[in-house]
């Protein structure tokens, strides 16, 4: 229920904001559309508040919170969406119309379609995924598809996120762990990456929680678990490798802490079960994906050499990653200086997270997993950026500034949920599943409700603000999408004055 309420708001949503018509090259146009977008999500989530409310009061308040949490994700991230579609208004493209990872994309949908290979290093699941969903709904306009393929999957993502993080959270820390870092972390332009590393993390703390309870668990079961970690494990592998590769040193650490630790609670017996359910794991995750796998270790020591304004940043900044559109940021000092010793209150924030829930919860496998992963992102990072002069490669190492970021917002997320239940009394070790503990009241629901809802109309508005069509920056990949020839031979109809100068390159 939950999931299908999710689906429900953030692609009903996604397509109430597709029929907002703006000039979206225009400021006053921009302008407008983000206002439309904000008007109607006000209603919708007055609509959701009341229909939380009498849920709550009539029939059950669990049920009415769960339902309300996973609504408000998906009306969050289809607020994202709908933004995403304004600023698209009147091109068939998608964002950085055929340039880039697009058009790849697109090249890669032909040749699928043809019968010939791929890219052997790049994961196969989602350009074959496109391949169907263009082959489905726009035969012959892979451009088209892309974009209301990319437009659905950033609407789900809200809604994603939350379910995973449910597998170990209460439905309202989910929504703010979950949901909140969808808007630092995702990029419209490709959101079928970042979502994988917002759901590998959770996937992985329960795959650890699990592995913690392993000496009391049958073998049957643990067989039936095993299968299934390892059948989803390896999904989100061939979706997106890449963040399997930065969190890869910490994971490994993690699960081993927790094999000597399973050890040293219930003997030989106990590390039997514990090794068969990652057994299992492993062996279906490749028989899955072993051979996208060597083909990704054989291509590994391809050398990156694409220098770009994140390989000039401070290695040791990570909380606003610009990639390679940086605009003007790039006339001025970045990162901006903080106030105690170069560091900012956001920073200064996440530091005291950090710390509170590696305190508090150090045993915790969500603790341990984020906390891990980071410590290993970061010893990869300065491995490739210390070598970045002597070698003259990059391989790709800016980008764990997402995952640093991503496993700072988990930890003190987790910081906040271990400081409410140290107040109120409670074990979180004994309320981590995600489902048992005591349902908040309903003022208490509420005001978090309306907090993170307020959090997601501001974010949302900002987000989708940068991608606004624009020469330069985050908004040149929609101004590509408006100043470049359709596949029809027409132009965009808001191109600039009527035209559009730029052509796409041949296919191929």
């Amino acid at each position: 229920m939950e999931a299908s309420a999710g689906t429900l708001i953030a692609l009903g949503f996604t397509w109430l904001c597709t029929r907002i018509e703006v000039n979206p090259l225009t400021r006053t146009g921009q302008v407008s559309g983000l206002a439309a977008l904000q008007f109607r999500f006000l209603l919708v989530f007055v609509g959701l508040a009341l229909v939380w409310w009498a849920v709550s009061r009539r029939i059950s308040r669990p049920l009415a919170l769960r339902l309300a949490c996973c609504s408000l994700a998906g009306l969050a991230t289809g607020l994202y969406a709908g933004g995403i579609a304004v600023a698209l208004t009147g091109t068939t493209w998608p964002l950085n119309g055929p340039f880039g990872d697009s058009g790849q994309l697109q090249i890669w949908v032909g040749e699928i379609q043809e019968g010939r290979p791929i890219s052997g290093v790049y994961p196969p699941l989602f350009p074959h995924t496109l391949a169907y969903w263009t082959e489905l709904f726009y035969p012959g306009e892979p451009h088209a598809a892309l974009k209301t393929l990319g437009l659905v999957l950033l609407a789900m993502t809200g809604p994603a996120a939350y379910l995973a993080w449910r597998m170990v959270l209460p439905p309202l820390w989910s929504l703010g762990i979950g949901v909140v870092s969808v808007f630092p972390i995702v990029h419209a332009g490709k959101p079928y990456v970042d979502i994988v590393l917002i759901i590998l993390i959770p996937v992985l703390a329960k795959l650890m929680s699990t592995l913690r309870r392993a000496g009391g668990l049958g073998t049957r079961l643990l067989l039936v678990l095993g299968a299934s970690y390892g059948l989803g494990l390896a999904v989100l592998f061939l979706w997106y490798s890449g963040w399997f590769v930065w969190s890869a040193p910490g994971a490994l650490a993690a699960f081993a802490l927790m094999l000597i630790h399973l050890y040293r609670d219930g003997g030989v017996a106990a590390l039997r079960r514990g090794a068969l359910l990652l057994g299992v794991t492993g062996g279906v995750f490749l028989a899955l994906t072993g051979r996208y796998l060597g083909r990704m270790l054989a291509g590994s020591g391809t050398p990156d050499v694409y220098f770009y304004f994140d390989t000039d940043v401070d290695p040791a900044y990570f909380l606003m990653w610009q990639g390679d559109q940086p605009n003007n940021l790039a006339k001025v000092a970045w990162p901006l200086p903080g106030e105690l010793g170069g560091v900012g209150v956001f920073a200064l924030l996440l530091v005291a997270g950090v710390a509170v829930s590696l305190w508090l919860g150090p045993r915790l496998p969500v603790v341990q997993i984020a906390g891990l992963c980071m410590l290993g992102a970061f010893g990869l990072r300065y491995w490739f950026a210390s070598h970045m002069e002597r070698d003259q490669v990059v391989q790709l190492y800016p980008r764990t500034s997402a995952e640093l970021l991503y496993c700072s917002i988990v930890l003190c997320g987790m910081a906040g949920y271990l400081v409410t239940q140290k107040l109120t009394g409670r074990s979180a070790y004994a309320i981590i599943n995600g489902r048992k503990g005591p349902v908040p009241s309903l003022r208490a629901s509420g005001a978090v409700l309306c907090a993170l809802a307020f959090f997601f109309s501001m974010a949302g508005s900002a987000t989708v603000d940068r991608f606004m069509p624009f020469n330069g920056a985050w908004g040149q990949l929609a101004w590509n999408s408006h100043t470049t020839v359709q596949p029809d031979g027409t132009c965009p109809r808001f191109a600039p004055q009527g035209k559009c100068d730029q052509q796409p390159a041949p296919a191929g």
